[in-house]
């Protein structure tokens, strides 16, 4: 593997001859410089180079011996460590007797920027393994496999916890840095997030003991409520591994929903959205007819929406009559009106739990007026 790379050994070069205030070398495995200060000597073997990696100890080389050794200066010139393994040299120029003192520290300054820099690459492949794994647990392709269990293992992920899958929406991948920043610290370590796409996250929560799915989902309302312009969804729990891909697509179904009901910037519970959901997957024309005529004769007697609005408000309230009197701010007695004007105008009384609900599939399917009504 190629710890020291060209980008790598250039960064190490700039950093420290910004300190020191000499010319600094840094040489590959085979001894050539592939970074300096002077950008003339880049691609020149270095023959200095190539006796610290035969010895692998640091020399000194004088002025005197730069006249027998290829492609060297004074300076010295020290082994760059990592794993054990010798990946490089690291030269200052300049008189021995000058710049010895600074070998050490720029050697250690060297092999702990190299190290920094495989631990940050290791976490980035880390998090890209993580993601796949992620998105291979909402898919649910090949959860029996070995290599999907060995990688689950080496990642640390639990695959016998019970999750609830969260999809977001993001307006635009401008603000997802900032939006994954802020999630991170919101999820906790056995938690997992994915990006699907440009503008998709999804997260698998791990379930806490103790915490109603209210309580769970009322938490995560509050942190997005942050987020102006995002929408968000949470779908139905996983009690095992294999339920994963419908609680993922109930919470993505869910959002498609509010959606085309009119939210915009909410988080919303599958639950909540569960007959929509339901609904939505009718797909043959002659299924829905009849509830496309019953909203048909609804709307015609509705131009102003009154109707339906009332409709929702009585659906919202479990058919309490004073609550949604209360709510609409009309007498008990307009409500009664109204409410056998929609039974005149669909032949569906909403009084009768049947008809009522034909009457919730119908507005459901077809109505616009929706929007931000809850369920």
């Amino acid at each position: 593997m190629n710890y020291l790379s060209k980008e790598l050994a250039a960064e190490i070069v700039d950093r420290t001859m910004s300190i020191i205030g000499h010319n600094i070398n840094i040489m590959d495995g085979n001894g050539v410089i592939i970074a300096s200060g002077d950008r003339s000597r880049i691609g020149d073997e270095h023959t200095g180079a190539k006796d610290v990696l035969s010895a692998n100890s640091g020399i000194s080389i004088t002025p005197e011996e730069c006249s027998v050794l290829t492609g060297t200066k004074p300076g010295v010139n020290l082994p760059i460590a990592f794993h054990d393994e010798m990946i490089g040299v690291i030269g200052i120029t300049g008189s021995p007797s000058e710049v010895s003192h600074y070998g050490e520290l720029v050697k250690m300054a060297a092999e702990l920027t190299v190290q920094q820099a495989f631990l940050t690459k290791q976490l980035t492949w880390d998090q890209r393994l993580r993601e796949e794994t992620v998105i291979q647990m909402i898919q649910g392709d090949d959860l029996m496999s070995l290599d999907f269990l060995e990688r689950a293992e080496r990642l640390s992920i639990p695959l016998e916890s019970k999750r609830f899958c969260l999809v977001f929406e993001l307006p635009s991948s401008d603000m997802k840095p900032a939006f994954i920043k802020k999630l991170e610290k919101q999820l906790k370590p056995q938690d997992l997030y994915a990006n699907i796409s440009l503008t998709e996250i999804a997260v698998l929560l791990t379930d806490e003991p103790g915490k109603s799915r209210s309580e769970i989902y009322s938490a995560w309302h509050d942190w997005l409520s942050q987020w102006k312009t995002v929408m968000g969804a949470m779908g139905e729990q996983a009690e095992q591994l294999q339920q994963l891909p419908f609680s993922y697509q109930s919470a993505k179904q869910t959002l498609r929903i509010a959606k085309t009901m009119g939210f915009r910037h909410d988080f919303c519970d599958y639950r909540n959205f569960a007959i929509p959901v339901l609904l939505s997957k009718i797909q043959q024309p002659d299924q829905e007819i009849h509830f496309k005529k019953i909203w048909e004769r609804l709307s015609q007697a509705d131009p102003k929406g009154e109707l339906a609005k009332t409709l929702l408000c009585y659906i919202e309230v479990n058919g309490e009559m004073a609550e949604a009197s209360s709510r609409l701010f009309i007498h008990r007695n307009t409500l009664n009106y109204r409410l056998k004007k929609i039974e005149s105008a669909t032949g569906c009384n909403p009084k009768h739990l049947e008809d009522l609900f034909k009457l919730y599939t119908a507005i459901t399917l077809f109505s616009s007026f929706c929007a931000n009504e809850q369920f």
